[in-house]
């Protein structure tokens, strides 16, 4: 049987956590002309999702699949019925594996029955045999490696394993390029292993987003895909939160409380005092001086580990009572 007339080629580029796929034909004259548009670009994530919705529906895709197989040395128009549904489920399908496949598969499919048709009306036992033993062969590679969780075990710690791999690169180099290309073998298993080795070199972890509930590849226990919505949801959480802890921690409440009170009473004082700029100028310094006094105490409290106490908030009322005599002495100033 002739080899597929098509390959796929692929770069992982683990710092932008992306993958880039190109299918072209075996012909080394094509290779370096492969351009931005023969290129279909994938996150990290987009892979992983893929390869899960594939997996979970396999069944399926098995079974269509076989029936395809048994028809491939029946009657033209039970082959071209079921060819046309596997066809239908190739091109209403968005996930990149099953398109791969099922154009592979489709490819040595028709080549298969082409050699059947080529044996005549005589049904060549040799040709049968050879061909449907060949589809078979190609598929139960697939089978068994998407069968195998050992291949998709991409962050967990899994018991030693050691194999040898044989696939190509292709070197694109010259004109300002230099481009590496690993040609994926039919079952993709040499690209499943080196995903693999990205995810774990970028010491990423299957997660869950908390707010559009996908799973997505991430450092060890993120929270967030890198969906535009979520992240803007998420990082507006963070700013909450970290203006949340600093407004309520131990110590900071109370330099918050109190920075809060004289500005209260700034807002009280009277026009005379207000529409004075030095008196205004006068106010303002003295509220650094007050803050930082209460600040001062607050250092101490927590250079020695000290937790708030009666004591602490004796010296929050003590300022609260030096602002209203500051303020009096504002006011008297003023008239």
């Amino acid at each position: 049987m002739a080899e597929n007339k098509k390959i796929l080629l692929y770069r992982i580029d683990e710092q932008a956590k992306n993958v880039i796929f190109v299918v072209i034909e075996d012909d080394e004259r094509l290779w370096g002309n492969i351009s931005e548009d023969m290129q279909t670009v994938l996150s990290f994530d987009e892979i992983f999702r893929d390869i899960t919705e594939f997996r979970d529906g396999f069944l399926d895709y098995e079974q269509l699949t076989d029936e395809l197989i048994e028809a491939i040395n029946g009657r033209g128009a039970i082959f071209r019925e079921i060819l046309e549904r596997f066809d239908d489920n190739r091109l209403n399908s968005f996930n990149f594996f099953t398109r791969y496949y099922s154009d592979t598969l489709r490819e040595i499919f028709l080549s298969a029955r082409q050699e059947i048709d080529k044996a005549g009306a005589f049904h060549n036992t040799r040709v049968l045999k050879k061909t449907t033993a060949y589809v078979n062969e190609v598929f139960n590679h697939i089978r068994e490696v998407m069968r195998d969780d050992w291949n998709f075990d991409f962050n967990s710690e899994s018991e030693m394993k050691s194999f040898r791999l044989s696939f190509d690169k292709i070197i694109i180099r010259g004109n300002d390029r230099n481009d590496i290309y690993t040609v994926a073998d039919t079952a993709l298993v040499n690209f499943f292993y080196d995903f693999s080795f990205a995810i774990h070199t970028r010491m990423l972890y299957i997660c869950s987003c908390k707010y559009c509930g996908k799973v997505f590849l991430g450092m060890k226990n993120a929270v967030c895909c890198d969906g535009e919505v979520c992240q803007a949801t998420y990082q507006r959480e963070v700013k909450n939160a970290k203006r949340r802890e600093r407004d309520n921690s131990t110590y900071k409440v109370y330099r918050t409380r109190l920075s809060n009170y004289i500005g209260q009473q700034k807002t009280k004082l009277p026009a005379e005092v207000l529409d004075d700029p030095a008196l205004v100028k006068k106010f303002d310094e003295q509220r650094k001086v007050f803050t930082k006094q209460m600040q001062d105490m607050l250092d101490e409290y927590e250079a020695d580990n000290r937790l708030p106490d009666k004591e602490l908030d004796d010296f929050y009322e003590k300022m609260k009572q030096e602002v209203m005599r500051f303020v009096y002495a504002l006011e008297a100033e003023a008239e």
